[in-house]
């Protein structure tokens, strides 16, 4: 038995919506998605192991610090090893 389902994405009509909901220009409105899904797909890549605790940081575009402060408000444990730390060490000086 196989099923087809078809989706219809209307771009526009989905940020008016969330412009609304939001109160914020549609300019603001799509910033401020970007910088959500920027943040949401560096938690879960770093989740999965995909990402070092510093690109995740990057990637999220947040310091180290506000990165960790993320993975412990979404409950992501850390999974740092010697040459993570280094690197998230290293990433730090650079930036900070």
């Amino acid at each position: 038995m196989s099923m087809t389902i078809s989706v219809r994405y209307e771009p526009k009509q989905d940020l008016d919506f969330i412009t609304g909901v939001l109160g914020l220009t549609m300019s603001e409105t799509v910033r401020s998605l970007i910088d959500e899904g920027r943040k949401m797909k560096a938690l879960q890549l770093y989740r999965h192991g995909k990402v070092s605790l510093g690109l995740g940081a990057k990637v999220a575009k947040l310091t180290l610090s506000e990165f960790l402060d993320l993975l412990k408000e979404h409950n992501v444990k850390l999974n740092i090893d010697a040459e993570d730390a280094k690197s998230a060490l290293a990433y730090s000086r650079e930036n900070l």
